[in-house]
């Protein structure tokens, strides 16, 4: 599994070596994000006789639209559907309206991933295929590497970028950058909060908890191995199985030795929101770190005041910008629901991308053509900018590997400060600063 020191941000892509990539992909220009530039006119190409034929174009939404993940998968078929409609209210791709087919993979079973990709490719025989999870042990992955179909996800696993690269797959995107990253921005974060006497450790020490999911373990692992090299000592290793509602045994054995920092790597938003509540009651002093649930919207309905100090991060999610906003506000409108942080921004914007390739390709059919210019597209969306590495067809993190907010995603750490969410890192996105949780001032 990659790594990177944690105490430094290797800089090692330019502009130029960037622009050279996508040069020698073999298409000529870049797409950026915005505008109507899906509705670009059929060219009689080489792809399915529906190109022509004004038949929708069907795509597949693959989420838990049910099960203890459903708010987050609300989130992703939210985020879909608004792309869907902006995209048909400009024309449509190449002539031909978009239509959305949902696809529940409720529980996240391995089961349910491939019964909906089966379903979507070999039944509604769709177009392309957007997912906010996949199965950590990529198991529906052949079925859509062997159609060609171009399938775009946000699951943030660095073992289904290894699958695709190990199996030669061409038309699978993680539109995000792996959950390698997690820990090593929250340390870079952590040492320049430390290097400044923003916080200064109660000790240096700290208890991790994961989920028993191969995703939440990679993030613990590499933060574990990153802090030790700094000196930092774990007194504190545990793993739940998500769901998990009774935190109780966790926080005694925080609470009979309070460390430094607690780092959290389950991502469901119900369990975190509980550990916050259940924590608040008798806190220590110990920095908080939950993983990506706060940034779905019933993490703050649950936690409430309890969260307020909680840090948390997403290598995807919606940036307090012009763009971003605008997308928020339209939100909010259209559901009566404010939007989260994360998966409804991904789903849009990736939805938007294809579109904008399938448009170049002139036939959303043409797979080959399609996934040429996904390949080489720079897209700039609601959370950032799109740009996958030419071998690992995975998004690009800055400013963790990219030194450049145009060229790469960023790498986004929030706080709750009263109530909101405040945007702490990077520049030139941060909207607020650190400040000390109030159960350690």
């Amino acid at each position: 599994m990659a790594d990177t020191t944690p105490t430094e941000r290797p800089r090692g892509v330019s502009r130029r070596d960037f622009v050279n990539g996508l040069a020698i992909a073999g298409v000529g220009g870049l797409a950026v994000g915005g505008g109507a530039a899906w509705a670009i006119k059929p060219q009689r190409s080489g792809g399915a006789g529906a190109s022509a034929s004004g038949e929708p174009i069907k795509i597949g939404s693959v989420a838990p639209i049910t099960g203890p993940y459903s708010g987050d998968g609300q989130e992703m078929v939210r985020g879909a559907e608004m792309a869907v409609e902006d995209i048909n209210g400009a024309g449509g791709v190449a002539g031909r309206s978009v239509q959305l087919v949902t696809a529940d993979i409720s529980d996240q079973a391995p089961e349910n991933f491939i019964q909906a990709a089966q379903r979507l490719v070999s039944q509604e025989k769709v177009s392309a295929v957007f997912s906010g999870y996949t199965s950590t042990t990529s198991a529906e992955y052949k079925i859509y590497g062997d159609a060609g179909v171009p399938m775009m996800h946000t699951n943030t696993l660095q073992d289904n970028t290894n699958f695709v690269v190990d199996n030669g797959i061409t038309n699978i995107y993680q539109c995000c950058p792996t959950e390698i990253w997690y820990a090593n921005g929250f340390i870079q974060l952590m040492q320049e909060w430390i290097a400044s006497k923003t916080w200064t450790p109660s000790k240096n020490t700290a208890a991790v908890i994961s989920s028993n999911d191969s995703y939440s373990i990679s993030i613990a692992n590499v933060f574990q191995d990153g802090i030790k090299k700094l000196g930092w000592e774990v007194v504190l290793y545990d793993e739940v199985t998500a769901p998990n509602a009774d935190w109780g045994p966790q926080l005694a054995r925080i609470r009979a030795n309070p460390p430094g920092l607690i780092f959290i790597t389950d991502y469901l938003a119900g369990d975190l929101a509980g550990f916050a509540t259940q924590f608040a009651s008798a806190p220590t002093p110990s920095l908080l770190y939950q993983q990506y649930g706060p940034s779905v919207p019933e993490y703050l309905d649950l936690a409430k005041g309890a969260a307020n100090g909680v840090l948390w991060s997403t290598t995807i999610g919606t940036l307090p910008d012009a763009i971003g906003t605008d997308f928020r506000e339209r939100y909010q409108k259209k559901y009566n629901a404010p939007a989260g942080l994360s998966q409804s921004g991904a789903q849009y914007d990736v939805v938007r991308l294809w579109a904008r390739a399938a448009a170049q390709a002139g036939d959303a059919d043409d797979f080959e053509k399609v996934n040429q210019f996904l390949k080489a597209t720079l897209f700039r969306g609601v959370v950032g900018t799109y740009a996958f590495d030419q071998k690992e067809l995975t998004a690009v993190p800055y400013p963790d590997k990219v030194d450049d907010p145009s060229l790469a995603m960023p790498h986004l750490t929030y706080q709750i400060q009263d109530g909101k969410q405040v945007l702490l890192s990077p520049a030139p996105y941060a909207k607020g600063k650190f400040s000390l949780p109030p159960w350690i001032l």
